[in-house]
């Protein structure tokens, strides 16, 4: 018996990953349509649809190294907001006396 979450009705089953990514896409196709998009099933679906951040060569990145750069920055803010916590908490431990 599967666990059913309180959000699913009774006759929902779960979808896989290949289900879900299929919506995806068609949903990703008929909203280019809309916009009067050229839509070719074989090309790969990017977040950076112009290819506006590119390697040292000319060609566009790839969906994986776009999405690793996005997250190579990401952590970057991450670790130096952490470090900026560390040392503003050093500084109020160390003027503030307990």
């Amino acid at each position: 018996m599967a666990v059913r979450n309180d959000w699913q009705s009774d006759d929902d089953q779960p979808k896989t990953r290949a289900d879900y990514r299929r919506e995806q896409e068609q949903a990703n196709q008929s909203h280019q349509r809309r916009r009067g998009q050229d839509v070719r099933p074989d090309s790969p679906v990017t977040d950076n649809p112009q290819g506006l951040e590119q390697n040292g060569d000319t060609a566009p990145l790839s969906q994986s190294e776009y999405k690793q750069r996005r997250l190579g920055r990401r952590l970057n803010w991450v670790i130096f907001w952490l470090v900026v916590l560390i040392i503003t908490v050093y500084i109020i431990l160390f003027f503030v006396e307990f």
